[in-house]
């Protein structure tokens, strides 16, 4: 699971710099009416990733256990097609995703497909296994695992934060960085 973990690793924070920069800073996507169909897909993208955070810093799927794998990863390729699809009209108005967004996009879902591959190719074997979710961080630093294993609680939190401000949302005049 190292070679997932570190794929993992590498697509949070640049995650985290495409939202932070691209969502919330230049677009201001959490402001505009027009965006909230993609904001929640975003929203949703929080919780799936917390998942993912702690589980492949902490645990392994045995047997039947990793039906909630399949079933995560799933989500995730869904949740990313949705939002792929929303973009378009979500952003018309702003003349569409920014150009370096988009390039981190493609640079994402290509990072994304070489963590799903190398996290089934190394959990393949596991299906044999008595059904059971085990403590069993991959062979990485410490403080690596205390690392990852806190970034998915503080997904976790933006999961919330977010799901209640998406919820809560009131339209206000938003002005765009350029």
């Amino acid at each position: 699971m190292e070679t997932s973990f570190y794929l993992l690793l590498i697509i949070a924070h640049l995650g985290v710099f495409d939202v932070l920069y691209f969502h919330i800073y230049k677009c201001k996507l959490h402001l505009r009416p027009e965006c909230q169909r993609e904001v929640f897909w975003h929203v949703c993208r929080h919780l799936i990733y917390a998942l993912q955070f702690i589980w492949v810093a902490n645990f392994r799927f045995h047997g039947a256990a990793l039906a909630f794998l399949l079933l995560l990863y799933a989500c995730d390729v869904f949740v990313a097609w949705a939002d792929v699809w929303e973009e378009n009209a979500s952003r018309k108005a702003q003349g569409g995703l920014p150009r370096g967004e988009y390039f981190m996009h493609v640079v994402l879902s290509v990072l994304v497909g070489l963590y799903m591959m190398a996290t089934f190719q190394t959990v393949w074997s596991d299906r044999h296994l008595a059904t059971a979710i085990v403590y069993s961080p991959p062979q990485i630093p410490f403080i690596l695992q205390v690392y990852m294993t806190a970034m998915g609680f503080i997904a976790f939190m933006n999961f919330f934060y977010d799901l209640y401000k998406w919820l809560n949302f009131q339209p206000k005049n938003v002005e765009v960085n350029a």
